[in-house]
């Protein structure tokens, strides 16, 4: 008789070495930095303590009040602005008196004008307290070897910072290399440091929050103009030595007293001030793990903060991730030997995969990253193998199951349930596929004309037909709320083609609608219409309910979305609408035409939709002729071509003119055609109800 305690210990060893082999695979996987990354950007985004922070520090910002100001008159500028006004905001900085005047500003391309070159070249050079932004192939293009050489007593320290940063393969920027940089000129040389991964204090608002001063540019571009004429008139020949004699004699800034100038004034006087552009269309707007999009200067300035005041944090080297994996797994290994039960490995899993994060938590605050990802999913694949061995070995499974039939009303969701437990899970879980909405039009007037059993006897014949239609496509037939139908395709059976299936569904349901109006409606002078809403994407699918009564279902936001293109029928005159993804899926199955991109109730994001016509190769010559001519005037619409889009939408509705859609955007290409829309207009049309 075979030994028990030699066959588990060879099950362990079957099962152990795939999952040795799968965390390695991991750890050397997109995902594992992708989770890494957004573990990290959590934690920037609320540190468990914050990193100390500069009291000598303030930020001047070319912001959206700035350029409405420089656009008024006297000054009618645009961005980007003369060179001349860069001068002018370094120098009323300067006479702010203002510590070390930062500039995030590129000017490697020569301007329309040399004398506006000179001129920035010598107030810049003039005032000890700039840095100018360079890369490791570029500097400014006023600020050539020959320009410093030549005034080499204006340079004693190095004044060019590099603006270089790696960017993570997210396109956000997590880590600065401080060498030579621009947050190093600016500390000027008194903080050396390589750098490393930043320690965030936050968002634009949230460091001004905490007191340091965020400034507009405005106020300065006005004082510095009439300071730059001054400069120019004692410095005709743009010298920067002249300039500097000049710039010295000038007096202080000051303002009116209480006056939103003297107010600026006091928050750079005796700071560090980094000046850059955060307004529409100045594009340095800059993916980073504490928001969205902040100013591309604040990133030079979280490493600056990080260089004077706290450090950078240092990333842990990867036999440090491989050591706190192997402790993590052989953890839940020993702790899952010899039980019966899973209830002791799985408790000690999630409290060590608590303190893995925990700890990386902690340690990322103290200046240490180490990685969690890798850890935790040997924690989770060890677990996996404990469970699966504990399953094994036990001879419940008939009984849970057949203990959950009577949960269950459609057959399909049972056989796949008998078929492979693990893939319906109590609770839900994520999964892709195509849910299918329907409606009737014409219902309400049909019940006021038929008595209650023959209003029954058609909503039954309806149902019949719909769902048979369904079934035959591989659908899921979720619930029926009176006399509309939810249905899913791709749950709880993976379906590969769910969303064309879902398309011949509707178009058979709509076509089955014919015999119903034959035997009820024509007899009463009405016909009935079916609106279908198909969408298709990422949605929770599982179990709903209590332990008497459960119900498998879908739920998610590609769920509600297919719920409102069903009603948004009903504003566009259609049967069938999909959702964007769903007819990205099924262009080379089906014909579909774009209507426009909707905005629905309770959402920012628009998307595009379309209506279904039918299969590729079943439209009749007519048809196929309207959705092209139709496509081609939308297309040029969409792109601006106003003109052409009016030209070929009046041709489509010459061959369609009950379509409201092709009528909507012929009317609206014509009046755009003769006053177009801003930049960034697009075909969008918003429903304000469900």
């Amino acid at each position: 008789m075979a030994d028990p305690a030699h066959s588990d210990f060879s099950l362990r060893w079957r099962w152990l070495l795939p999952v040795v082999a799968l965390v390695g695979l991991f750890h050397l996987s997109p995902l594992s930095d992708a989770l890494n990354r957004g573990f990290f950007d959590a934690a920037s985004r609320h540190p468990l303590k914050a990193p100390p922070l500069p009291d000598n520090s303030a930020l001047v910002l070319v912001n959206n009040e700035t350029l409405a100001l420089l656009g008024r008159d006297p000054y009618r500028q645009r961005w980007p602005l003369p060179r001349a006004y860069f001068a002018a905001l370094i120098a009323a900085l300067d006479r702010a008196g203002a510590e070390r005047i930062v500039m995030d500003f590129v000017f490697f391309n020569q301007a329309e004008s040399a004398e506006q070159d000179a001129l920035l070249a010598a107030v810049a050079a003039a005032s000890p307290k700039v840095v100018l932004a360079a890369t490791r192939s570029e500097s400014p293009v006023f600020w050539d070897a020959d320009f410093l050489r030549e005034h080499a007593p204006l340079f004693p320290q190095p004044r060019l910072g590099l603006v270089d940063y790696p960017a993570d393969p997210d396109g956000v920027a997590r880590s600065y290399d401080a060498e030579d940089s621009l947050a190093a000129r600016a500390s000027a040389g008194s903080a050396p440091g390589t750098g490393g991964l930043l320690r965030w204090h936050g968002g634009l608002a949230r460091i001004e929050a905490l007191g340091v001063p965020v400034v507009p540019a405005g106020h300065f571009f006005a004082a510095g103009l009439p300071l730059i004429d001054r400069l120019s008139a004692q410095a005709p020949d743009f010298s920067p030595e002249a300039t500097a004699r000049a710039l010295a004699a000038e007096p202080a800034l000051t303002g009116a007293a209480d006056s939103e100038f003297a107010q600026a004034i006091a928050a750079v006087r005796g700071r560090v001030v980094f000046v850059g552009a955060n307004a529409d269309g100045t594009f340095d707007l800059k993916p980073v793990p504490v928001g969205k999009i902040e100013p591309g200067v604040l990133i030079h300035w979280t490493a600056w903060s990080n260089l004077v005041a706290g450090g950078f944090i240092t990333a842990l080297a990867w036999p440090f991730v491989l050591g706190a994996t192997m402790l993590a797994g052989a953890g839940v290994f020993l702790a899952g030997l010899n039980r019966s039960s899973v209830v002791a490995p799985v408790g000690f899993a999630v409290a060590l995969t608590a303190l893995l994060f925990g700890g990386a938590y902690a340690a990322l605050s103290a200046g240490w990253w180490l990685p969690p990802a890798t850890p935790a999913a040997g924690v989770s694949l060890v677990l996996l193998g404990v469970v699966v061995e504990n399953l094994w070995r036990e001879q419940r499974r008939k009984r849970e199951i057949q203990a959950m039939f009577g949960a269950y009303v459609d057959p399909g969701v049972v056989d796949e349930l008998v078929r492979n437990p693990a893939a319906i899970r109590l609770g839900g879980e994520r999964r892709e596929a195509t849910v299918f909405f329907s409606d009737l039009a014409g219902f309400t007037d049909l019940s006021e004309k038929l008595p209650a059993e023959q209003m029954v006897e058609v909503v039954n014949a309806y149902l019949e037909e719909t769902s048979e239609c369904l079934h035959r496509h591989g659908a899921y037939v979720d619930k029926y709320i009176g006399d509309a139908v939810m249905a899913v395709l791709g749950a709880p059976q993976q379906l590969p083609d769910h969303a064309v299936a879902a398309c011949h569904a509707a178009l058979e349901a709509r076509a089955a609608l014919a015999g119903i109006n034959a035997r009820y409606a024509a007899k009463v002078g009405i016909t009935l219409e079916v609106r279908i809403g198909l969408n298709t994407g990422e949605m929770v699918v599982g179990n709903l309910g209590s332990s008497r009564k459960k119900q498998y279902t879908v739920m998610g936001d590609t769920v509600n979305l297919a719920s409102r293109l069903e009603g948004a029928n009903k504003a566009f005159g259609t049967g069938i609408l999909l959702g964007e993804e769903t007819a990205r899926r099924v262009q080379s199955a089906m014909v579909t035409r774009p209507l426009a991109r909707l905005r629905v109730k309770g959402k920012l994001q628009a998307i595009e939709v379309h209506t279904l016509h039918g299969a590729a190769g079943t439209l009749s010559a007519d048809e196929k002729e309207f959705v092209e001519t139709y496509r081609a005037g939308y297309t040029a619409l969409c792109q601006r071509r106003f003109a052409e889009a009016a030209a070929a939408l009046t041709r489509a509705l010459a061959q369609r003119p009950a379509d409201l859609t092709t009528r909507r955007w012929l009317l609206e290409a014509t009046s755009l055609a003769q006053s177009p829309p801003p930049p960034d207009w697009e075909p969008v049309i918003s429903l304000d109800s469900k």
